[in-house]
């Protein structure tokens, strides 16, 4: 019964229905003529004595072209008549997209096809990488921090006793099919004095669907279908997680918020409870991955949570994929005053407990003079690309022009995506140490010891 509603008259179908069977019709009989079969009839017989009648004899030759014409006429309106439906059905459904259908085909099963690449971080950096990479492929996964504590979040997480989502938000935003309205809508703080005085309305949404649906994995897959991500993204931990750092001098910070405010050195960071549980489709994608990407971020209130998780740890340091590492363009101060690339990548092998990092992608673009000026008066400086102690950690290290002009001394979405998708598909390609070496030497590259 359900075929016969779409001859429902307004859907502007039947028509092309009925073109597409005439097409079939025709290529049917045009097979038959041409190849001679016996399966109609009187119709071939009819088709026989019109044509001794005009010639005087029988020609199998006219009688073959003949078919061959019906049977290209019958393919092309089938051909015809099947774009035609088509374009009325998803002129429907994707009103915006149905004049680039062959385009939008092309570029999703390219896309689809694309290498399973897993990021681990959280914060701004992190959604900045994510709208370059969906670029690059679908089967993008977003690995999150949730012990966020300030600010929307850090409210919603005290008052509901649910996990922050600000992270979470940011990248379903960014990596959302079309970014716009839905992106300022779920940024949107409401003003006034009230309760809902400085909350983010894509915090309240994540928020509700958590206790509407009773599971923070449901709630994100729900998200995403009303974003239209491409990828996913997941929480490493569905616990409520406090993050405490200890300082060099036995001092120790609760909460991640407090942590940069404390303007000492880091010794180390862990979490309350001491060993929340991970997600596990997390943890699976880590163990699927062709290759997996920690930062951009903060060093140890956004990329560090997610190791303090002891499976996600464990899932990293078993992976087979290719580890890279982003490291900022810039110091944070209260977590990485006078740290270079390689104290970046000392402590995150750390924290993860191996020498996992394989890759290591430092800027080394110059940035304008009035733009340090101004990070310069927060008390934050260029990340310095020491060589030889990055050489050291058995890490490669990759130079390249990645930062964004317009908006000062941060990442460019696209110049990250491509440098980081020159270097996965090369490591696809499966190529030796000394061809990888070639490939990569337009970056600067420097090769460590094997």
């Amino acid at each position: 019964m359900r075929f016969f509603k779409w001859l429902h008259p307004g859907l502007h179908i039947k028509r092309w229905l009925f073109l597409f069977g005439l097409g079939m019709m025709c290529t049917s009989f045009g097979i038959v003529l041409t190849f001679n079969y016996q399966w109609i009839g009187q119709v071939e017989e009819w088709t026989f004595r019109l044509l001794y009648e005009a010639t005087g004899h029988y020609n199998y030759t006219v009688l073959a072209s003949l078919g061959i014409v019906i049977l290209l006429a019958g393919i092309l309106i089938m051909g015809w008549s099947t774009r035609r439906l088509i374009r009325t059905m998803l002129g429907v459904i994707m009103p915006n997209e149905s004049e680039n259908l062959s385009e939008l085909i092309l570029s999703n099963m390219k896309l689809s096809k694309g290498p399973k690449v897993v990021v681990i971080g959280g914060g701004t950096g992190l959604s900045v990488m994510l709208r370059g990479l969906k670029t690059k492929t679908y089967n993008l996964t977003a690995v999150v921090t949730v012990a966020d504590d300030g600010g929307s979040s850090g409210r919603i997480r005290q008052d509901l006793d649910i996990i922050a989502p600000g992270d979470l938000r940011n990248c379903l935003v960014a990596l959302a099919d079309k970014e716009g309205l839905m992106e300022k809508l779920f940024a949107h703080r409401f003003g006034g004095s009230g309760n809902l005085s400085g909350h983010s309305f894509g915090n309240l949404f994540i928020a509700a669907l958590i206790e509407v649906l009773g599971d923070v994995e449901g709630a994100m897959d729900a998200t995403s279908k009303v974003l239209k991500v491409r990828g996913k993204v997941i929480p490493s931990s569905a616990d409520k997680i406090l993050l405490n750092a200890e300082m060099v001098d036995g001092t120790i910070v609760q909460g991640e918020s407090q942590i940069p405010k404390a303007h000492g050195k880091i010794k180390r960071v862990f979490t309350t409870p001491e060993h929340p549980r991970a997600v596990q489709s997390a943890v699976d994608a880590i163990r699927e991955a062709d290759a997996i990407v920690l930062g951009p971020g903060s060093l140890y209130t956004s990329i560090m949570p997610n190791l303090c998780i002891p499976d996600i740890a464990a899932a990293v340091r078993d992976s087979k994929a290719k580890k890279i590492y982003i490291c900022n363009v810039m110091t944070q101060p209260g977590e990485t005053d006078g740290y270079s690339v390689a104290d970046h990548v000392k402590a995150i092998e750390r924290q993860a407990g191996a020498p996992v990092i394989d890759f290591v992608m430092a800027n080394n673009g110059n940035v304008d003079p009035a733009i340090l000026q101004k990070y310069a008066a927060a008390g934050q400086y260029p990340v310095q690309i020491d060589k030889k102690e990055i050489h050291k950690t058995g890490a490669t290290l990759i130079q390249a022009d990645l930062v964004n002009r317009e908006t000062g001394a941060t990442h460019d979405t696209n110049k990250l995506a491509d440098v980081l998708f020159d270097l996965i598909n090369a490591l696809r390609t499966d190529l030796s140490p000394e061809l990888l070496h070639y490939y990569l030497k337009r970056y600067n590259l420097k090769h460590p010891r094997r």
